[in-house]
């Protein structure tokens, strides 16, 4: 009805929908979460600071995570990335129920999370396809 979906595609559709779904609310969840605690902790001073240290931190990021993926195969590399960033929930609520104020660190992490996370959801939506279409337009 929405997509030119066939035979044999209906459960990979359904997952990718599912995990797109689920990557999406929990950002919207973790963005709710990132701005208030800026904003009660720093104020919008320290908002757009925060923002400029997430692009330079991005800058490191990004090709360190591309040596990663040339490196590591990319299902090993999904799980991973999956991993650090829960046990970096974990770190965040208990550092949070400590008194620690976490407000700055939280919202550049919450940035970089939504740029690794969601290019991830693509990569591995392409290795679906290029499978499923028996290797697809590119090598």
């Amino acid at each position: 009805m929405f997509a030119d979906v066939r035979a044999g595609e209906g459960v990979s559709s359904l997952l990718l929908g599912l995990n797109i779904f689920l990557l999406l609310t929990g950002y919207l969840l973790l963005k709710t979460v990132r701005d208030t605690l800026i904003l009660t902790e720093g104020g919008a001073e320290v908002k757009t600071y925060s923002s400029a240290g997430q692009a330079i931190l991005l800058l490191m990021a990004v090709p360190f995570y591309g040596w990663m993926g040339t490196r590591v195969p990319r299902l090993k590399l999904l799980v991973l990335l999956n991993l650090f960033f829960a046990s970096n929930l974990v770190l965040f609520s208990a550092f949070g129920r400590a008194g620690v104020h976490i407000g700055v660190v939280f919202y550049i992490w919450v940035g970089i999370f939504s740029v690794f996370v969601i290019s991830q959801f693509w990569a591995f939506a392409n290795d679906i396809t290029r499978k499923a279409l028996g290797g697809g337009c590119f090598p």
